[in-house]
């Protein structure tokens, strides 16, 4: 086995932990939608971290060509996996971390400091991550990187600090949308 691939195993424990737990929220949503009704936002946000998750695990595939590994960058491509899984954490508690949930959309707002707080944080982890790759790489990402990071930075710490419902329903279908035509275009380019 690679060092890439030992390593990846890693990674791909814990991402699929913050997996799990998004399709364990969801799995508890649909059970318990009678009692406690959903809330679309919290739940559009579910599927957001879920592509989020997919992105960052396919994005570490790019660190395939390293021959010598050291622990710091073992360590450091836990870090987007693990600040992943505590969002994922943020909008799906275990019943048993706590009260039951009476309503969906209390607890998103009450949790959406620390979730948005991590959301931005883990824009600023890639662009770490990217410089990481080397001078070259980085600015090879070109302006479209470079705008989209800052933009969702920001946006996630307005998030992070405003109960504004209209924000947070704008927010949540943007990063949706922007997220599936960013997907949608790598799917293309494979082709």
């Amino acid at each position: 086995m690679e060092p890439f691939e030992y390593i990846c195993v890693l990674t791909s424990i814990v991402a699929g932990l913050a997996v799990t737990r998004l399709v364990g929220g969801l799995g508890q949503l649909i059970q318990t939608w009678k009692r406690t009704p959903g809330y679309w936002v919290h739940a559009l946000w579910m599927v957001n971290t879920l592509m989020t998750v997919i992105i960052a695990w396919w994005v570490q595939y790019r660190w395939r060509a390293i021959e010598h590994w050291t622990l710091f960058l073992v360590l450091w491509l836990l870090v987007s996996p693990i600040n992943l899984y505590l969002a994922a954490a943020l909008l799906f508690p275990n019943e048993q971390e706590g009260e039951p949930i009476t309503s969906w959309r209390e607890h998103y707002f009450d949790h959406r400091r620390g979730f948005f707080l991590l959301i931005a944080a883990n824009f600023v982890i890639d662009l770490v991550d990217s410089s990481l790759k080397g001078f070259e790489y980085f600015r090879s990402l070109g302006p479209l990187y470079f705008s989209s990071m800052a933009i969702f930075i920001i946006l996630g710490l307005i998030a992070a600090f405003t109960r504004s419902a209209r924000y947070h329903s704008a927010f949540a279908v943007f990063y949706f949308v922007y997220n599936g035509g960013m997907l949608g275009n790598n799917v293309l380019r494979l082709m």
